[in-house]
């Protein structure tokens, strides 16, 4: 597995804890994600780097029915200093199941997991699972 499918696959078993509040440490989301780190969510809303910890921090434990899955890896680009993949993100609650399509961009950085920091994130709907 390249480096930055193991990043993805990992800081979603990270997410995938502790929103099951079986994590009690969220240095992994502070060290992985860049200073400058930008999301867009999967609505369009953007969010920096300090909203999105504060909302990562806001959903621990939020939920007792939580499976993330990382389908169809794929690396964009890469470069020397950026490396750029798409996956399909699954979330399988309970109650329902969600997809999206994210891209990810990340900054090489040899302190960081993997080697890499998240940059930026662009999600997008392909399945809301509601109904």
């Amino acid at each position: 597995m390249d480096a930055w499918h193991r990043e993805i696959v990992e800081l979603h078993e990270h997410f995938e804890a502790w929103f099951l509040g079986t994590e009690d440490d969220n240095d992994r989301v502070e060290v992985a994600l860049a200073e400058d780190f930008t999301m867009v969510g999967p609505t369009g809303e953007t969010a920096d780097r300090a909203a999105t910890v504060q909302a990562i921090v806001a959903g621990r434990a939020h939920t007792d029915s939580l499976t993330i899955e990382i389908r169809e890896p794929s690396l964009v680009a890469e470069t020397t200093e950026l490396v750029i993949a798409e996956y399909i993100e699954t979330h399988v609650l309970r109650e329902r199941t969600n997809h999206r399509r994210t891209t990810a961009v990340f900054r090489k950085h040899d302190g960081a997991p993997n080697g890499l920091r998240w940059l930026r994130v662009h999600e997008s709907w392909i399945d809301r699972g509601l109904g």
